[in-house]
């Protein structure tokens, strides 16, 4: 086991898809700091109706915001990309006079709405939307064709924005807690979207309007849509609630005879996530997958897929297996801010590779970790304190047009040396209850399972689950971007009772009183260093320090 952990020997991980990537563009901004005509009021429900049109790619739609003032303001600010025309901005049928200024739209009441006052405004839009140029990582739409040249669209948006598709507060911490969408394409082509379909209606006209709801909060960059002239794929799953959730795969007529296969294997996924985690949380509406022409998303309840029904030589789908646990750590768990994007990303990136432990055993999951340190650079701290733009925190410095995959292989790395640090029992139960706190939460079905959360969430979780203090931790490897390293002295020409001294040496002398695992004449022992220093007493062979790589550190 010594070898096979050595960070240098993994290396046919290193191309993985959810590691350093180099992306060519920069998304446009979602996120950061939250002006006061966005904080003035939280969003209940946007009702949607969008008619795509492939021939000129264009889109035209309306958007009703239903709203609550939370703090008396008579102006509020909704974002919109700029290719967008904004036809008319009203609220109960009466014109409102609006601002469009760099992709925002400042709209005027007459006097100022009162906390807890209802808000509803009306946008009719219409324009030909960005192109997506790398989807999903830099969004936007895509206008493509299936083999037999039918019309295929897609949308993914969660480094860019939900207004790139429609009008919206774009900020994590606000996800409305309702969504209707009401989408129109040409026949023959099937619009999904988040949630449980209503109803279809056929226009007359060569058109169809698709209509979906959502009654459980959602996140601003789920609310999308695809098309194509999809096959409807139905099964089902008994989740360990007891409830049978219904499974529908959107999948094209080509690849039809290819979804069962798919399907067996979501429902291996959703019976190890529900192992670990707890009830799948949408269980009021659906387990659903789209087929997509770019790689994947974790939208809510309509997972992307276009992995191609490519398996591992044990079965698995590592697209799905991911983009599905994000139901958890996303969808049921979000995070408040980007700066915490982490959460969603890391957490998964470690459920990805804690499912080779579930498969196989702890040895496969060693290696699956150990792989993750070719994933990440340390550039920048995975949890900065300050609020963030999506693409600050997924994408490195300067121009952000590469990712360093810090939040993916150096987040789950984290959670694996805490793993050690705390013990399974701890570090199982802390996972359990950061998806959900109690038992209570997992009986809901209504939304109130659902949590916006920080880092300090984790941290508290963490700390109370173990009974010990973790701070110094959680400020060593994610507050900060630099590891600790661990200096070992060997006493020459010392063959018995020997002793090694181990010392961490950290950046600005941060305390990291982390133990450590050596093997001495072939037995492990636990090397604790309340000071951040400690020895250990051997003859013969010198001591193997942390064979397995348990701890994150400089090499």
């Amino acid at each position: 086991m010594k070898a096979l952990y050595a960070f240098a020997a993994i290396a046919l991980f290193a191309v993985s898809s959810f590691g350093q990537r180099e992306l060519g563009a920069k998304p446009t901004k979602t996120g950061g700091p939250l002006m006061f005509e966005q904080a003035v009021f939280d969003v209940q429900d946007y009702d949607i109706s969008v008619k795509a049109d492939p021939a000129t790619r264009s889109i035209s739609g309306t958007t009703v915001m239903t709203a609550k003032a939370v703090i008396p303001s008579d102006v509020i600010v909704l974002d919109l990309d700029t290719p967008y025309n904004v036809e008319s901005v009203t609220e109960n049928g009466q014109p409102l006079r609006y601002v469009r200024k760099d992709g925002q739209i400042r709209i005027y009441f007459p006097y100022s709405k009162q906390v807890g006052e209802t808000i509803k405004t009306k946008i009719v839009y219409s324009g030909t939307p960005r192109v997506a140029p790398r989807p999903p990582w830099v969004g936007g739409f895509m206008w493509e064709k299936t083999k037999d040249g039918a019309d295929w669209i897609s949308v993914a948006l969660q480094n860019d924005g939900a207004d790139l598709l429609f009008p919206c507060k774009d900020h994590p911490s606000d996800k409305p807690a309702t969504v209707s969408m009401h989408i129109t394409v040409p026949d023959p082509l099937y619009a999904t979207a988040p949630g449980r379909l209503v109803g279809i209606k056929k226009n007359g006209d060569k058109t169809s309007t698709y209509n979906w709801r959502m009654t459980n909060p959602i996140g601003n960059y789920s609310i999308v849509f695809n098309a194509a002239p999809y096959k409807v794929v139905k099964d089902s799953y008994r989740s360990i609630a007891g409830t049978v959730i219904p499974i529908f795969f959107y999948v094209l007529p080509e690849d039809a005879d290819k979804a069962a296969g798919l399907i067996a294997e979501q429902k291996k996924y959703l019976k190890y996530y529900e192992h670990y985690l707890g009830p799948y949380p949408f269980r009021s509406q659906k387990v659903g997958i789209t087929e997509t022409p770019h790689l994947g998303m974790e939208h809510s309840t309509n997972i992307a897929y276009g992995n191609h029904f490519k398996y591992d030589a044990d079965g698995t789908d590592f697209l799905l297996l991911h983009e599905f646990g994000h139901e958890y750590w996303a969808n049921l768990v979000t995070a408040s801010d980007w700066r915490d994007f982490w959460i969603h990303e890391g957490f998964q990136s470690y459920m990805d590779a804690l499912y080779q432990e579930y498969l196989h055993g702890k040895d496969a999951y060693m290696k699956k970790v150990a792989a993750t340190a070719t994933r990440f650079r340390n550039k920048q701290p995975i949890a900065p304190r300050e609020p963030k733009i999506a693409y600050q925190v997924y994408m490195a410095e300067p121009d952000y047009t590469k990712s360093d995959g810090d939040i993916y292989g150096k987040g789950a790395y984290f959670l694996h040396t805490l793993r050690y640090l705390i013990g399974d029992k701890a570090f199982f139960n802390a996972l359990r209850h950061m998806a959900y706190p109690d038992k209570a939460h997992e009986s809901y079905t209504d939304g109130r399972q659902e949590r916006l959360v920080t880092t300090d969430d984790f941290l508290t979780t963490a700390e109370k689950d173990s009974g010990m203090k973790l701070d110094w931790i959680f400020e060593m490897y994610v507050r900060q971007p630099k590891l600790p390293k661990l200096v070992s002295h060997i006493p020459a020409d010392c063959t018995t009772n020997c002793k090694m001294l181990l010392s961490w040496e950290t950046p600005n002398n941060m305390p990291f009183p982390m133990p450590i695992d050596v093997v001495v004449n072939g037995k492990t022992q636990r090397v604790e260093m309340p000071d951040g220093k400690g020895s250990v007493t051997y003859s013969g062979a010198p001591p193997v320090i942390d064979p397995d790589g348990w701890v994150l550190k400089q090499q």
